[in-house]
Order: C-alpha cells, then structure tokens, then sequence
C-alpha cells in the first residue's frame, strides 16, 4: 500500500469538513424541531394544521436519526465509504 498523497489528504479533509458542517447542520434542525414540539406541548387545543405539523416533525426526526445510524455504518473498506460522499468541486 502506497504512502498517502497530499491530493488525497487534501480529499479526505474536503469529507471531513463535508461531515462536520452536515453534522453541525443536522444538530440545528433537530434543535429546531425539538423547540416547535416544546411549543406544540404548551398549547391546550391543536388544530388539524398543528397535527399535521406535528407528524411532519416526527417522520424528519426519525429521517435524521436514520441518516446519523447509516453514517455509523461504514464498510470495513475505506476507500469505499469515501466515495459514497459528494465529490468536491475543485474552482
């Protein structure tokens, strides 16, 4: 197995800041949606559209928490895992 090269340092790091801003983004919804649910629990009444918006927010949180079990999921094969992200664009 050759030494890795600078280009392919440069790559993995592109997929690393790919992971870190997709988790950073991820942890912001869910905080979101956690918030709208904490406002859904204070109301007395709902209305058809407050239910509706309720299941919205459940299926993407189960959505969200399948996303992070997958990423978890990784073939015993790097390189493999790898190329499943994005490419970066290179300007």
């Amino acid at each position: 197995m050759s030494p890795p090269t600078a280009l392919s340092n440069w790559r993995m790091m592109q997929h690393v800041t790919y992971l870190a801003d997709h988790l950073s983004s991820l942890r912001l919804e869910i905080a979101h949606l956690q918030n709208m649910n904490t406002h859904y629990a204070k109301k007395n009444e709902h209305s058809p559209l407050d239910e509706s918006a309720l299941e919205m927010r459940t299926v993407r949180l189960l959505q969200i928490k399948k996303e992070l079990a997958n990423m978890l999921l990784r073939p015993n094969n790097p390189k493999v895992w790898w190329e499943k992200l994005p490419k970066p664009r290179i300007v």
